[in-house]
């Protein structure tokens, strides 16, 4: 049987999360790639996934022993053959069940909610932030703003 997934991008990395079959509950799909597959975002360096549990034992068979991430916070596993890195902590004040528990699951795949993902970033403010931050900022005006005509 071949996986499938309608969410794609040119370096075929949810393909390849979706090969890898982590356990639903037990993996969120976090930072850029939560934009990417909103269409706020026009590419994406990798996947960042928070995974506990099962999820987490899967990344551990790849062969690749888990590292200090470099925030200091948690251990950090990266693919050995794409870019995809597997963190088993979030950054510091985001606890990992409220993170996969609240995510909203797109074509099969939990990713980080957008308010969450605009808080965190709000929050971590590096410049490579600050057009994701615009971009999140100006899909909540379109959403807010009053309806034209009627209903």
């Amino acid at each position: 049987m071949t996986l499938r997934t309608l969410v794609t991008d040119p370096a075929g990395l949810f393909a390849e999360l979706v090969r890898l079959d982590l356990p639903y509950g037990d993996y969120v799909v976090c930072g850029s790639a939560t934009l990417y597959v909103r269409n706020l975002r026009t590419c994406m360096g990798d996947l960042d996934v928070l995974a506990r549990g099962a999820a987490w034992a899967i990344a551990l068979t790849l062969g690749v022993p888990p590292r200090t991430a470099p925030s200091g916070h948690g251990q950090v596993i990266n693919h050995p053959a794409f870019a995809i890195e597997f963190v088993d902590r979030w950054t510091p004040g985001w606890p990992t069940h409220h993170l996969i528990e609240t995510a909203d699951l797109i074509d099969g795949i939990p990713f980080m909610r957008l308010g969450d993902v605009l808080e965190w970033k709000a929050r971590a403010r590096r410049p490579k932030d600050l057009p994701d931050i615009s971009a999140i900022d100006n899909l909540r005006r379109l959403w807010s703003a009053p309806l034209a005509g009627s209903v």
